[in-house]
């Protein structure tokens, strides 16, 4: 007899709270609601330079707490001193090495990307892995109701914070949650 795993849908609004994402689990699907910010090499960069230095960060970060971070480098369209997102794919998460202290320090609850994350304890800072599939990028703008502010422009475009109003974003895949991952056999 073969054992039969169910799979739940979570439709979840950004901010969550840490006992919202205590029950995921692996293969779970989550659609989320709210703000999230995208981030790749450089803006980590410049957030662990903050941190180290004891330098406090604009004042839109610090309303992160209980939202996600997504791993992408998005194709930007301005016009008008108005941006849009043209595609926002996904990028490899695992070099992003400083992760986990970023999450304490935002207290992010999603982390939002493709690959999974081995340096990325789910465990001790209440943080969730979401595998969003590559390839994707084209339908991101759907899910964007507007790019709601954008940090460090002077990083480039693709590498800018983008703070974005979302909405059903996803089908994200829950990869890694309570010490446990997808990744792993």
């Amino acid at each position: 007899m073969r054992k039969v795993k169910y799979i739940t849908r979570y439709d979840l609004n950004l901010p969550v709270q840490e006992e919202e994402i205590k029950n995921l689990k692996i293969s779970d699907i989550i659609y989320l609601n709210g703000v999230l910010i995208t981030a790749r090499d450089q803006a980590h960069k410049r957030i662990m330079e903050y941190i180290k230095n004891n330098k406090v960060l604009p004042e839109s970060f610090q309303r992160l707490k209980g939202s996600a971070i997504y791993h992408c480098g998005p194709i930007i369209k301005e016009l008008n001193q108005k941006y849009e997102i043209i595609s926002g794919g996904p990028t490899t998460s695992e070099r992003m090495l400083s992760e986990n202290e970023i999450v304490k320090f935002l207290g992010i609850r999603f982390i939002i990307g493709k690959g999974g994350m081995t340096n990325l304890n789910t465990k001790e800072n209440m943080v969730v892995y979401l595998s969003f599939t590559g390839g994707c990028g084209a339908i991101v703008n759907q899910k964007i109701e507007k790019i709601t502010r954008v940090e460090w422009i002077d990083l480039g475009k693709c590498e800018a914070v983008w703070f974005l109003k979302v909405k059903e974003f996803g089908p994200l895949i829950v990869a890694q949650a309570n010490g446990r991952s997808l990744y792993k056999k």
